[in-house]
């Protein structure tokens, strides 16, 4: 498997890239979509149906490339420096951004203190109302959790396939019977783990296999086209239930169908991976999954500063057909991750420890985490 000099993986992370660009996309064709454009509401479908469903297998992916189990004590200090740090750093950095700028704040009414009150204590609970896209890494340190007390145990693929099988069927079932978000019974989002950490498995497994390192030019492409016909004949076959839009949203626990969700989850993570794959060597493309978290909270600032009105102006501006909608998004999307780009270079080398790179020194002061 092809590795930069920081032994990371090169195709994981050209995938983690183009996931977030999915993100970035997602993002704003919602705000169209809620503007009751159809075509937009489609293409946010398609987006959704195994966009996030990817990290958590790219998550696992890596897990599962180094097997080496870190001790209690350097696990507690790599997951707070290296996880929550940055998620509490940015959205303290939104929150600070609200006094000043007007946004769009989903659920939470920022005009009264009570609703920064409430924001605060909703981020400490693992939903990150000042920047929602971190949801994502409240999510994922659970997921992390649980694997370092239960990942001993499956040392086998048999037992990886197992565990996977029952966190869906068991998480699954769960969460149809009792809606935990909507009654404010979530916590760092721990009853959508078990759904989550099944894919988290199917990563890990992948990751011990290196299933990567099989996959040539050819095959990659072959595999790329077969995932991308998979889902886009299926990701309409899920027709819910889900909740509040009709889509799969993790974060609501919207999976929808039993069996649909999973296959198309599972073949558009495929298809990410095979172009990412294909695309390992494209300097600029790992340089951004190199910098997810960086990405992922600036995204943030486009999701509550940027795409609501962008998106109104847009659409008033350009047919509301699929074509325009693709091409609009898309421009979007590329100047949306441009401009973050100098804040990825700035915030790496003023305070890196605080944006995802504990172990590393800034201008400002030295590594968080050592060793």
């Amino acid at each position: 498997m092809i590795r930069n000099g920081e032994g990371r993986l090169d195709a994981v992370d050209a995938a983690r890239a183009l996931g977030l660009g999915l993100v970035y996309y997602g993002h704003f064709v919602e705000q169209t979509m809620y503007l009751q454009n159809p075509a937009a509401a489609l293409q946010y479908k398609w987006i959704y149906s195994f966009h996030m469903i990817l990290f958590f297998v790219l998550s696992g992916l890596v897990r599962g490339a180094r097997p080496a189990v870190a001790p209690p004590k350097a696990f507690v200090a790599s997951t707070w420096a290296g996880r929550i740090v940055p998620y509490l750093f940015f959205s303290l950095v939104l929150a600070l951004f609200s006094l000043f700028l007007p946004g769009w704040f989903p659920i939470v009414d920022l005009s009264k203190p009570s609703g920064y009150l409430h924001a605060t204590v909703a981020t400490a609970m693992g939903f990150p109302l000042f920047c929602v896209p971190l949801w994502f890494v409240a999510c994922l340190v659970s997921v992390e959790c649980v694997h370092r007390l239960a990942g001993w145990a499956l040392d086998t693929p048999r037992r990886i396939l197992l565990a996977a099988a029952a966190c869906y069927i068991g998480g699954y079932a769960l969460n149809e019977r009792y809606f935990f978000f909507g009654q404010n019974m979530s916590f760092w989002l721990l009853h959508e783990v078990p759904v989550v950490y099944a894919f988290y498995l199917i990563g890990v497994l992948l990751g011990r296999a290196k299933v990567l390192d099989r996959v040539g030019p050819v095959t990659g492409v072959v595999i790329f086209l077969v995932s991308a016909a998979a889902v886009h004949l299926t990701f309409d076959l899920n027709q819910g239930p889900f909740r509040y839009l009709q889509a799969v949203i993790i974060l609501l626990s919207g999976h929808g169908h039993f069996l649909w969700f999973p296959f198309t989850a599972l073949a558009g993570t495929c298809m990410v991976l095979a172009l990412g794959k294909a695309l390992h060597r494209a300097s600029f493309l790992t340089f951004l999954g190199r910098n997810g978290m960086i990405l992922l909270a600036m995204n943030g600032v486009f999701y509550h500063f940027v795409n609501k009105p962008l998106a109104a102006w847009a659409l008033a501006a350009f047919p509301g057909d699929g074509g325009s909608i693709f091409l609009v998004s898309s421009v979007v999307t590329v100047c949306s991750i441009a401009a973050s780009v100098p804040v990825i270079y700035g915030l790496n080398r003023v305070i890196p420890q605080l944006v995802g790179k504990p172990r590393e020194r800034g201008l400002l002061f030295g590594p968080l985490v050592r060793g």
